[in-house]
């Protein structure tokens, strides 16, 4: 051993040798001191295990862990200076003492079980195992709890299972060994620099986390140089900073594969004035892997979103105040006016768009809902950048996460247009439900077993409350039958429309409405049938008026009865009836005799009264189903059906109806104070299966009704088919006349009047049909057509003005100028309002001379209307027209009328001049005739004279003009002068 020499013999050099050893060994005493401390730290204050420290002289608590106060429910500053006796710990301080004692007499550690109640209340045992340690010459004991609830619980139900203790012992050893394996477990570590230091002190989890091998030398520069060069920068200024905050950074491993690590570094002030600086470093590659690939995901949902018109979003709250969009959709620029990237970055770019009326709200319910975990859906309003405001809604369900914070997952969708639709909607709503208040219609709903359940506006008849609940068919109309209602059903059980369904009911004042009823089905989104909905209206008005309009468009005004177009209607009823069950029906068409006259003399108010009677005797002399119709004027059609199937039975059963209508119509009259008597007229017709039509029907009986006329009035005929014949023969013939007027067709034949002395003075014009077919018609076929389709008329004037044209001619010869044309004038043609005007002009237009016309009338002509014939002949006669009365004696003669007539010339009618030689009778007449003439200083013209025998009867009796084929047929103009 060698001996040190004293400071004043060691030469310089060998002084600087001694004190640079002396500072090398301080410093390996500080470091390892250091070491210690750190260690002391990281095995004291991040122990996984709950560790407190006691001064023994006074049994206060000087320091105790993180852990101790999760397990204890204590905090540092609660616990500090207080015993375990004043925290409960010890049930007496006898208890206490004898702990305390134990402890000081043994050497190393001991275990104590206590049972203790934490402050929230829970009852828990605890294990302490403590170790008597001096401190700057005070000993204080560190005491490590256990809590060995679970572990005891365990113990004393199976105590005598070896397993379970073995199980507890080595969850024991487990704990111990937690906190070696907790920086590798959890890719954590930490480094320590203490003041003065040229180098790091790593933990194994450091070595572990940045997969270095174990160096004792580790040096700040062979560390640093595995960070990132771009993060390198950061990395040095925090730690020149050593303030706690968190930094990310890249390592380089020895492979060259990046790590991504995360730091805090902090500088600790010890308290002799030093400090240490550490750093606790945690690998979070995974996190970041992960964070990456979530990051894809949300790219890959950004591209899935973008068009879509809903906001996607996902939103992170921190805190009633903060939060955070991590994730947002294309859509946000569309709703909001901010891009994705400005939300992401600052969520407040999103809220300062919501409309400050509706912001205070909107926060308050997603933080309601983040508290509660319940649903967020909310409405409001946003204000764009370009002033318009939109209408949105927000939907969104709030997960909670462990890290303490709230995630909500959602959308925005823009409701403006829907808000648009539901106020449009809400008006529309408004407008139906004014209208249906205001409106006498109502609207009703149905359920889906067809109950009413709904009714607004006005309703009629029956209340809201006889209504509800009920089915239109259980509350019933009175002009709907069962089967009514079975049909309407059947619509119903089919799903259809229906529309204005009219029911007429009684209310509760007894008087009868009508009300109409439409409606539809009405189904849910699944399709489900939900029951039917529709309106109603009173229709009661409409009803009446209706049946007045039908009344006025099926029944006669005058007298009540069915009209033509009713009759028509009824009889193919009838007609479809008859030929279905073969029973037979009858048309009865009557006309009253004479009845123009009655409206003539009297006036057409004494005639209405007439018709009126006649009406009800004729309903009166028929059964109730039979019909009574006027056609108009005073014609009466009876329809009587269901009668027998035998022809003639049912032939007899009209013919009793005939008589009876017969019998009752020739009763007197009382029209006013007057009596009157009329006869009617009456043509029947047949109908069975003979599958007539309705324009046949009434043709028949038209036709009847004519021979009953022809038979004498005042009687009835059937119709004969050979009746049908002759209609259908002179409809053919009245189609020809026609073509043959506009062919030209008809000749003008003329016949001589010749005086005493057998001189031709003048001739009679005849008209005669030249058919292309039949040769000569003979104007007794052609003429009666003619009057009766009118055509007589043109053909009429159409002989007058050959006739004149022919006057016009002869005047130009002095051997035929003074001759005469007569020229016959039917009553159609007469009675035209016009007719003498039309001779003026005609005379005027052929220049003939008016003295030499001589228009023949017959009598029943004159007798119509007197005044209006005196009207007409006066005009011609002042111009030179004759006219003389053809037929005379064949109608009911007059002498009065003859008096009144401006008339120059009677015609005895050849059925008097035919047998003037046979018969006394004839002889008498034709010897009357010629002394009237010739007393009132008419001249007279024979007719049909055709024998010299005859001629000389008559010119004995004073006759000097004569007419027939003894003088000439009528032949063409060119014959009639030799």
């Amino acid at each position: 051993m060698s001996t040190e020499l004293p400071w004043a013999q060691r030469s310089l050099a060998e002084c600087a040798r001694e004190i640079a050893r002396l500072e090398q060994a301080l410093a390996s005493v500080e470091s390892g001191a250091r070491r210690q401390y750190d260690m002391l730290d990281a095995l004291f204050v991040r122990s996984p295990a709950a560790i407190s420290l006691t001064r023994l002289s006074d049994g206060c608590f000087v320091d105790v862990n993180a852990h101790w106060e999760r397990v204890t429910g204590y905090t540092w500053a609660q616990a500090v200076g207080k015993t375990a006796l004043e925290l409960g710990f010890w049930p007496n301080a006898a208890a206490r003492d004898a702990a305390f004692a134990r402890a000081a007499e043994l050497e190393g550690k001991h275990r104590v079980e206590v049972p203790y109640t934490t402050p929230d209340g829970r009852e828990v045992l605890f294990q302490m195992e403590g170790t008597r340690l001096s401190l700057a010459g005070e000993l204080h004991v560190v005491v490590y709890l256990h809590d060995i609830t679970l572990q005891r619980q365990a113990q004393e139900a199976v105590q005598v299972s070896e397993q379970a203790l073995q199980q507890a012992n080595q969850e024991l050893r487990g704990q111990l060994e937690l906190f070696e394996l907790t920086e590798r477990l959890a890719r954590v570590g930490h480094w320590t620099v203490p003041q003065g230091a040229n180098r790091p002190v790593w933990s194994k989890g450091l070595y572990a986390l940045a997969e270095m091998p174990w160096q004792p030398g580790m040096t700040f520069d062979t560390a640093r140089q595995h960070i990132h060069p771009d993060d390198r920068a950061a990395f040095l200024q925090a730690r020149e900073r050593m303030d706690g905050s968190e930094l990310e950074y890249r390592w380089l491993n020895r492979v060259g594969a990046v790590q991504w690590l995360r730091t805090r570094m902090r500088r600790q002030h010890r308290d002799d004035g030093s400090y240490v600086d550490f750093g606790v470093v945690q690998d979070f590659s995974e996190e970041m892997r992960a964070k990456d690939a979530l990051q894809e995901r949300l790219e890959m949902i950004q591209r899935l979103t973008s068009r879509l018109p809903e906001m996607v979003f996902q939103f992170v709250r921190h805190s009633a105040k903060r939060g955070e969009f991590t994730f947002v959709s294309d859509a946000c620029e569309d709703l909001f006016g901010v891009s994705t990237q400005d939300a992401r970055t600052d969520p407040n770019t999103v809220f300062r768009c919501v409309h400050p009326d509706d912001l205070p709200a909107m926060v308050a319910s997603m933080n309601d809902t983040a508290e509660h975990g319940a649903t967020w859906a909310h409405e409001f309003r946003v204000r764009r950048k370009d002033g318009s405001v939109r209408d949105l809604f927000g939907r969104a369900i709030t997960i909670w996460e462990p890290s303490g914070h709230h995630i909500a997952y959602g959308s925005v969708t823009d409701i403006t247009a829907i808000k648009a639709s539901q106020a449009t909607l809400m008006e529309s709503e408004a407008r139906f439900r004014a209208l249906t208040e205001l409106s006498s219609d109502w609207y009703w709903e149905q359920d889906a077993q067809c109950r009413f359940v709904r009714f607004d506006g006005t309703l009629t008849g029956k209340s809201r409350e006889a209504r509800m609940g009920k089915t239109r068919w259980e509350i019933g109309a009175l002009n709907m039958s069962e089967a009514d209602w079975e049909a309407h059903r059947q619509v119903v059980m089919a799903r259809q429309e229906f529309r204005e369904l009219e029911l007429c009911d009684v209310n509760s004042q007894g008087q009868t409405y009508w009300i109409s009823i439409s409606g539809a089905p009405f189904f849910d989104a699944q399709g489900q049938f939900r029951g039917y909905r529709g309106v109603g209206r009173e229709i009661t008005a409409r009803k009446l008026a209706e049946e007045k309009i039908e009344r006025l468009a099926f029944y006669d005004v005058l007298t009540g009865l069915p009209n033509r177009r009713l009759l028509i209607d009824r009889l193919q009823h009838a007609l479809a009836l008859a030929a279905r069950d073969g029973h037979h029906g009858a048309l009865l068409f009557i006309d009253l005799d004479n009845f123009k006259d009655l409206n003539d003399t009297r006036g057409h108010d004494v005639g209405d009264l007439l018709l009126q009677q006649v009406a009800q005797r004729l309903l009166a002399c028929v059964r109730g189903a039979d019909t009574v119709a006027r056609l108009g004027g005073d014609e009466f059609v009876v329809m009587l059906h269901s009668l027998d199937t035998d022809p003639a039975l049912a032939s007899a059963h009209v013919e009793l109806v005939g008589k009876k209508v017969i019998s009752s119509l020739n009763q007197t009259y009382m029209l006013g104070a007057a009596e009157h008597h009329s006869t009617p007229s009456i043509g029947i017709t047949l109908f069975a299966q003979q599958h007539q039509t309705v324009d046949e029907l009434l043709k028949q009986a038209d036709l009847a009704l004519y021979e009953s006329k022809a038979a004498g009035r005042n009687t009835m005929r059937f119709f004969d088919p050979a009746m049908q014949a002759l209609v259908a023969q002179r409809t053919a013939l009245e189609l020809d006349l026609r073509h043959g007027l506009q062919r030209q067709e008809l000749v003008v034949y003329y016949q001589p009047v010749v005086d005493a002395s057998r001189r031709v003075v003048g001739a009679e014009a005849l008209v005669r049909w030249q058919h292309p077919q039949r040769g000569l018609v003979a104007p007794m076929e052609f003429i009666p057509v003619a009057e009766q389709t009118g055509l007589i008329i043109p053909l009429g004037a159409w002989v007058l003005e050959k006739a004149c044209r022919q006057l016009a001619l002869w005047a130009t010869q002095a051997d035929t100028e003074a001759l005469t044309v007569a020229v016959n004038v039917s009553a159609r043609q007469f009675r035209h309002p016009d007719f003498a005007q039309q001779v003026l002009d005609l005379l005027h237009k052929t220049g003939a001379n008016p003295s030499r016309l001589k228009l023949e009338l017959t009598e029943s002509l004159l007798l119509s209307d007197t005044q209006d014939a005196i009207h007409k002949m006066t005009a011609l006669q002042t111009v030179g027209v004759g006219f003389a009365l053809d037929d005379f004696g064949t109608g009911y003669s007059s002498l009065s009328y003859l008096k009144l007539l401006p008339l120059q010339q009677l015609k005895i009618d050849q059925s008097f001049v035919r047998d003037v030689l046979t018969d006394p009778n004839d002889a008498a007449i034709a010897r009357t005739v010629l002394a009237l003439g010739k007393s009132l200083g008419f001249s007279v013209v024979a007719e049909g004279v055709e024998t010299e025998g005859q001629r000389d009867f008559l010119l004995e009796n004073g006759c000097t003009l004569f007419q027939g084929y003894l003088f000439g047929r009528p032949a063409p103009i060119q014959h009639l002068l030799p």
